[in-house]
């Protein structure tokens, strides 16, 4: 069984020159916690928040493109923060669910005169959208799922990738967060992605990405994590940004409405 058709990004052409939204493939980092971030962790602190803080923190607040704005120019973090758990999120100017990231490259092309804004594989883009999330911990998700017929196809496009079994082992996303959930697998508990299935407690998985992953010694959005995973499972992995990528994180995020963002994660 395959995707429903291609990988769609939108008219990335059009998008790109347009709006400045496009894709990108992540790239895979180091395989240990780094020995500057082992000794924040083991001080108490998480490398995540710091992350978010000087280098997140600092894009928001730095000039860029033609217009010379920040982030901050147009933006109170006291209203951006209501916005966050709301993505992602129905754009009418693209007629189309976008992530979070998605908005950033947006804000970039069309409010700052970025003439290529920030790829969703970077660490800039990942920082600004580590970021949000974290001075919008506190606040819950509340993605919309049902509001018009492309929202909702959206909705159903995304439970029908995280329930494909594809790759060399056949796998789903729903095969190891409902099938399996509350068994182990190499020494890791098998959670649901939500509040709880089936009387197992979840994990909210959306409320605490982005997070830094120890093992990797970086900080992954969660489309960045899907692909870790799917790569894990010897799935085709999905480019980010893609209507299959975007479609997957709104149902993932959809799964932990309600939840309060507790970003970023700390992870294994």
């Amino acid at each position: 069984m395959k995707l429903k058709g291609k990988v769609l990004l939108f008219g990335l052409a059009v998008l790109t020159a347009s709006y400045g939204v496009n894709k990108a493939i992540s790239e895979e980092a180091g395989q240990a916690i780094s020995e500057e971030d082992l000794k924040l962790y083991q001080s108490g602190i998480n490398p995540g928040e710091v992350f978010a803080q000087e280098v997140g923190g600092a894009l928001f607040n730095k000039p860029m493109g033609s217009s010379n704005k920040s982030c901050a120019s147009c933006h109170s973090e006291e209203k951006l923060k209501k916005a966050v758990g709301t993505y992602p999120k129905y754009n009418e100017k693209l007629n189309a669910v976008i992530s979070l990231q998605q908005r950033i490259q947006m804000c970039q092309k069309l409010n700052q005169g970025v003439d290529k804004p920030f790829e969703l594989k970077s660490k800039e883009n990942t920082a600004l959208t580590t970021y949000l999330k974290y001075i919008a911990s506190g606040e819950k998700i509340n993605v919309d799922t049902s509001s018009n017929p492309v929202v909702k196809e959206y909705y159903n496009y995304g439970r029908y990738v995280f329930e494909l079994k594809r790759g060399k082992r056949n796998l789903s996303c729903a095969i190891c967060h409902e099938n399996a959930a509350g068994m182990v697998l190499r020494m890791q508990k098998l959670n649901p992605l939500g509040h709880e299935y089936n009387g197992i407690k979840g994990t909210n998985a959306a409320a605490h990405w982005p997070g830094y992953r120890m093992t990797k010694s970086e900080v992954y959005t969660i489309e960045q994590r899907f692909q870790q995973c799917m790569s894990q499972a010897g799935m085709k992995i999905l480019p980010l940004g893609s209507k299959e990528m975007v479609a997957l994180e709104l149902y993932v995020t959809s799964l932990a409405n309600g939840a309060t963002i507790e970003a970023p994660g700390l992870v294994r």
